[in-house]
């Protein structure tokens, strides 16, 4: 038979004839063939005119000259043969007669070097397929590529058709196979059937193919493309490998004729280890489906050897025992052993040649193939792949860098753990790799990784191949902050929770002695029983998970006032995030009553009746709560009263079509109990929960939640409980939620009256308690008081500006106090206005030598003056808002002055602070921000020449002094580089003495604070960060493992702190960047040019956020030249500004919500260094 394979690696050639191809004919009818490159060829080989017999002589001579030569001999042959070619093509004298026809059909496109130069007719079409990542064009690709590409032939179709052309012609069929894979790279150039036969040389042709390949400079191929072509081509080739394979086994050939399957991982494996990577994943991919095949072979051969056994076995037995057919089953059997035993050989070699170079090839792409296929072949064939010595190499690839790779081992480990008879079997690997799985779900830096890892860990933990540790460090993942990994780790800590709920009541005496002793009570949501028990597991978990990172409990910073609060507004706690994420997996907390029976219970008192060793004794103490449980439990009925809340609305916004008129009824009537239920459930909870800011919140939460509508029987107890938080807490955030449900009970028509008496109420309260406090002190020196004194005053003045932000405080802030008619002991209240009192307040930010003190003193002074700003801030827009309303009459003469004298008053304050203080101080920021409102308001007045308010050149100054500032401490935390701005400095003027400077005071401040910087607050840490059970239980790890894991912890808070800090520089650049946007817009600034050239300095260095700032700028560009004119473009500036009362609340909440949490001193002292050499520059324009 011509071009037989053996194994002996050589075979005899083929004739003339039965290698050349009808695609290789001319035009002219003769035929051409491409010069042959290997080193078994002819150097002398222009001519292919003779007979079988000679040409036969002629390849046995070349055996045997080429058998004398060295194999790096042989890798030159090609050159010489070029060389030689080249020679005798510059020698034409000495050419025979028959060269001109040579030369006529080389100039008619006969290749010279390189087989993908084709004719001059198909130059245009190689070129055309030399672009990097395009995918072959079959039809001009011929051989196996044309027909399962271009043809309508089925993939089996073309199969058969190959193997009845192998038994026609062996090596002529595997030149196909090989020219395939070519294609499959998007190689056009080809090897012949005597490369094929010759299978040492299979090395050299590879490499001289790989040289042509390059010469391309193809950088992307066509099994890595994402578009569908190279989506579908990747997918068919490994179908044809599969079925390859699969045909020549049903057909025998996989067994009586090994050459093939030898032969083919000759060249596969050589195409894999090439280095040119399009060969070399190409191949890899071939090769994975050649062993995915060989694994389904064996699992069949392994299915039909047992199935034969187990009926031969059966066959002896019994009455019908049939000893001729159990022989022959027998048989059978072993046949199918004997096959499964060379198939097993078949697959440990490719998988020797294959898989253990590339599943840790430099290309990931590469290894996410080998991680994908390695799993696929554990659970399509585990006789051969499930154990240690192929696990570990999963194993091993979690650690890979290239996340793809680590995904789909994960994906892999989930099939085979899902499967519960394959775990006994994982035991040792779990032993081997389950810390790194724990890592991986805790600190992968992607998202898709850690959910993987998390599900995996799952099933680890129903297997009980997790530690106590291990689960407690997956469950404190349900507070991460990406919501991907909350949703993935709520099935293991519901499980993980209910696995606590069942220990909890195994300690009970199981579940059957609690409702044997107790009956019905136990299951009841009135008193102590098993729901409340799983909601008291359900909040000590959450606790405890909470407590063991309090810092991180929330995304605060410290602000101006020394207190940490919430840097975002309407940023809720942590809880309702959980919440959130648990509540459509959780019944529990879908049921709201039990939650509020539970929360209104008071489980602090001992038992009554009853031993208090019996159940219900024991259950009633296993149901306390602490304090912070109950927050706990809170914020958990927040979240599930809103979910409630929502779905009602949801079904009752369904299309009418689909409800009955009953149904309708039913909801609405469902909707309305649900109301009335939950306002009549929020003074309960006040009058409980109101001693403590934490709860008190969370309370009045709720009310946002409630249709006022259903408040209106009982909504003056509501108001004089909103009332009464108020005035008797402290803390800011409980005082804003306070002042938001007031603002919100305005909107309501019906309880408009007594709202607005219960502010008239507040502002006489408060005001009094103001000016007492005033009068204790001297309202203009900074320092002195004592911190109670200075805490109650500055609670006092943010109770003046959350007053401020909802309702028009001119009158009270300007009115003048009588005189006392009696005497009394003590200092009375001075006779002016609150308006004098909160500018001396204000003015108290500028320091002067007098007035130093320490950090925490100047950070409650800071914080009482950016109050009192913030309130004199909101009584000029409420005074402006007030004028704007009337135009276009002129407003009162009284109205006017009271305008002029008070701004100007204003805006004279705090540029004389701003001109003081340095503008990398949180305050800084905080005055720009009424600076830059003040002026934005007034555009609405220009109408009028006596109210119009031009911004100050100084003014312009210090505004661009902070914006400076706010730019470098972002730089400084994203590690950015910014083009340094050239500001014009204000005008020179004497420096005023000072004792310590304030970048000066700043740094000290640096130097003392605990958060400095990351390496100053590690030693601080190290005693305290590690969790308990990595400090006490040594028996668990070592102490090196302890310290390594808790290094890694403190890694991961440091990591966090500093990106919260880089966050909050980001907000506070915005918000400052935005607030200048908007004075632009208004035709505020002093230099708009010089405004709106500074904020696009650096518009694209800082981020997307500021960039969409900015952006704005280009749209008042936009809008100025379609309106064209400078008449025009001052009104549509006009326009863009407007200052309601209605909105005066919104502005408040940003501006305390965003900017007064952002008060960080914690920068580095070498960035305090640069901003004060700026501000010397600036300040003295030098």
């Amino acid at each position: 038979m011509p071009g037989v394979l053996i194994d002996a690696m050589s075979s005899p050639t083929a004739t003339a004839d039965e290698a050349v191809k009808p695609s290789d004919k001319r035009r002219s009818g003769r035929v051409s063939k491409r010069p042959e490159f290997l080193g078994a060829s002819h150097p002398a080989n222009s001519k292919r005119k003779r007979g079988h017999a000679e040409d036969g002589a002629e390849v046995e001579d070349g055996g045997s000259s080429g058998s004398d030569e060295d194999e790096e001999d042989a890798e030159d042959d090609e050159p010489d043969e070029e060389e030689l070619r080249e020679e005798r093509r510059a020698k034409k004298s000495k050419s025979t007669p028959k060269r001109p026809a040579a030369k006529k059909a080389k100039t008619n496109g006969a290749p010279l070097r390189m087989p993908i130069r084709s004719t001059a007719q198909k130059a245009r079409p190689s070129k055309k397929r030399a672009v990097a990542g395009t995918v072959p064009d079959a039809d001009q690709a011929g051989g196996l590529y044309a027909e399962i590409f271009a043809s309508d032939k089925s993939v089996e179709e073309v199969v058969s058709e190959w193997v009845q052309r192998f038994d026609e012609h062996e090596s002529a069929a595997l030149a196909e196979i090989v020219n395939f894979v070519l294609r499959c790279c998007g190689c056009e150039s080809e090897v012949t059937n005597y490369d094929v036969e010759d299978v040492d040389s299979a090395n050299n042709k590879l490499g001289d193919l790989q040289e042509e390949f390059q010469a391309q400079n193809v950088t992307d191929y066509p099994i890595i493309l994402r578009t569908k072509a190279g989506i579908t081509l990747k997918h068919t080739m490994e179908e044809f490998f599969k079925i390859l394979i699969k045909t020549i086994d049903a057909a025998d050939i996989i067994f009586t004729r090994v050459e093939l399957i030898e032969n083919v991982q000759v060249w596969l494996s050589t195409m894999s280890a090439a280095q040119n990577r399009p060969f070399r994943h190409t191949a890899t991919v071939a090769s994975l489906a050649v062993i995915d095949a060989l694994c389904d072979i064996g699992r069949d051969c392994a299915t039909t050897a047992a199935t034969a056994k187990r009926q031969g076995e059966n066959m002896r037995k019994g009455k019908g025992a049939n000893k001729k057919r159990a022989s022959g089953l027998d048989k059978d059997a072993e046949k199918a052993k004997q096959k499964q035993t060379f198939v097993d050989t078949a697959v440990k070699d490719w998988f020797d040649t294959i898989y253990i170079h590339r599943y840790r090839d430099i290309d990931p792409k590469i290894r996410v193939d080998c991680a994908e296929a390695l799993g696929r072949w554990i659970t399509t064939y585990p006789d051969e792949f499930f154990d240690a010595a192929h696990l570990r190499y999963l194993g091993w690839v979690l650690s890979d860098t290239n996340s793809h790779a680590r995904h789909e081992v994960l994906k892999s480990l989930i099939k085979l753990y899902e499967q519960k008879d394959r775990l006994a079997g994982l035991k040792v690997f779990t032993e081997r790799f389950r810390e790194r799985i724990v890592e991986m779900a805790a600190l992968d830096s992607e998202t898709s990784v850690r959910a993987s890892a998390i599900k995996l860990l799952n099933l680890l933990r129903s297997a009980g191949y997790l530690e106590p540790d291990d689960i407690d460090m997956v469950g404190r993942l349900i507070f991460d902050a990406d919501q991907r990994v909350r949703e993935a780790v709520v099935p293991f800590f519901t499980a993980s929770h209910g696995d606590i709920y069942e220990s909890k009541v195994e300690d009970l005496g199981g579940e059957d002695t609690i409702d044997e002793e107790m009956g019905d009570v136990a299951k009841s949501n009135d008193r102590p029983g098993l729901p409340w028990l799983k909601l008291k597991c359900l909040a000590e978990v959450l606790e405890a998970y909470d407590a063991f990172d309090p810092k991180m409990s929330k995304h605060t910073v410290q602000g101006s006032s020394g207190q940490f609060r919430l840097h975002a507004e309407e940023v809720e706690s942590r809880f309702v995030t959980v919440g959130e994420s648990l509540y459509h997996d959780t019944d529990i907390i879908q049921d709201w009553e039990t939650l509020a029976k539970y929360l209104l219970y008071d489980t602090s008192e001992g038992a009554q009746n009853g031993s208090a060793d019996g159940t219900a004794a024991q259950l009633k103490e296993f149901c306390k709560l602490s304090a912070r449980e109950e927050y706990v439990l809170l914020e958990l009925l927040n979240v599930s009263i809103r979910q409630h809340v929502t779905e009602l609305l949801e079904a009752s916004a369904e299309r009418k079509g689909k409800k009955t008129k009953r149904q309708r009824e039913d909801l609405a009537d469902e909707q309305e109990s649900s109301a009335r239920e939950i306002a009549n459930l929020i003074p309960q909870l006040l009058k409980r929960f109101g001693d403590s800011p934490d709860t008190a919140l969370a309370v009045l939460r709720l009310e946002r939640i409630v249709d006022l509508n259903a408040l209106s029987e009982i909504y003056k107890t509501v108001l004089d409980d909103i009332e009464k938080q108020f005035l008797t807490h402290g803390n800011e955030e409980v005082m804003t939620e306070a002042s938001r449900a007031l603002l919100r009970a305005r909107t309501y028509d019906e309880l408009g009256d007594e709202t607005e008496e219960k502010i008239e109420e507040l502002w006489e309260e408060t005001l009094d308690t103001f000016r007492r406090l005033c009068a204790s002190i001297d309202p203009s020196a900074r320092g002195g008081q004592p911190p109670n004194v200075l805490d109650g005053l500055t609670k006092t003045v943010y109770r003046l500006e959350r007053l401020s932000s909802i309702s028009n405080p001119t009158q009270h802030l300007s009115a003048v106090p009588e005189a006392p008619k009696t005497k009394s002991r003590g200092k009375q209240p001075a006779q002016v206005s609150a308006l004098e009192l909160l500018t001396a307040l204000a003015r108290r930010a500028a320091i002067n030598e007098d007035t130093q003190g320490d950090r925490a003193t100047a950070q409650a002074e800071d914080a009482l003056s950016s109050h009192a700003a913030q309130t004199l801030g909101f009584h000029v827009l409420w005074t402006t808002s007030t004028i704007v309303k009337g135009l276009p009459s002129s407003p009162p003469e009284s109205q006017s002055s009271h305008l002029l004298t008070i701004r100007a008053s204003l805006i004279s304050t705090l540029t004389s602070i701003l001109d003081h203080r340095s503008p990398s101080s949180p305050i800084a920021a905080e005055l720009s921000h009424i600076l830059l409102d003040l002026h934005s308001s007034a555009a609405h007045l220009r109408s009028l020449n006596s109210l119009t308010l031009t911004m100050s050149a100084t003014t312009q100054s210090l505004i661009l002094r902070v914006l400076t500032a706010c730019e470098r401490r972002l730089a400084a935390k994203t590690g950015k580089h910014i083009d340094a701005p050239r500001e014009p400095a204000p005008r020179k003027r004497r420096p005023r003495p000072r004792a310590q400077d304030d970048d000066e005071m700043d740094d000290a401040a640096l130097a003392a604070s605990p958060v400095a910087s990351d390496d100053e607050a590690e030693p601080q840490e190290r005693e305290t960060s590690a969790p308990p059970s990595l400090i006490s239980d040594s028996s668990s790890s070592s102490e090196s493992d302890a310290e390594e894991e808790a290094d890694e912890m403190r890694s991961a808070r440091r990591a966090a702190r500093h990106q919260g800090a880089a966050l909050v520089a980001e907000q506070r650049l915005c918000e400052l960047g935005g607030k200048m946007v908007l004075a632009v817009a208004a035709g505020a600034v002093a230099d708009e040019k010089a405004v709106s050239k500074r904020l696009e300095l650096n518009r694209a260095k800082l981020g997307a956020n500021w960039r969409e700032v900015v952006k704005y700028l280009d749209n008042l560009k936009e809008a100025g030249k379609k309106v064209g004119g400078k008449g025009a473009k001052k009104k549509e500036k006009e326009k863009a500004v407007e200052v309601e009362s209605e909105s005066s609340e919104n502005e408040v909440e940003e501006a305390e919500g965003e900017g007064e949490g952002e008060g960080e001193e914690q920068e580095q002292v070498e960035e305090e260094e640069e901003e004060r050499e700026a501000e010397v520059e600036s300040v003295l324009g030098d």
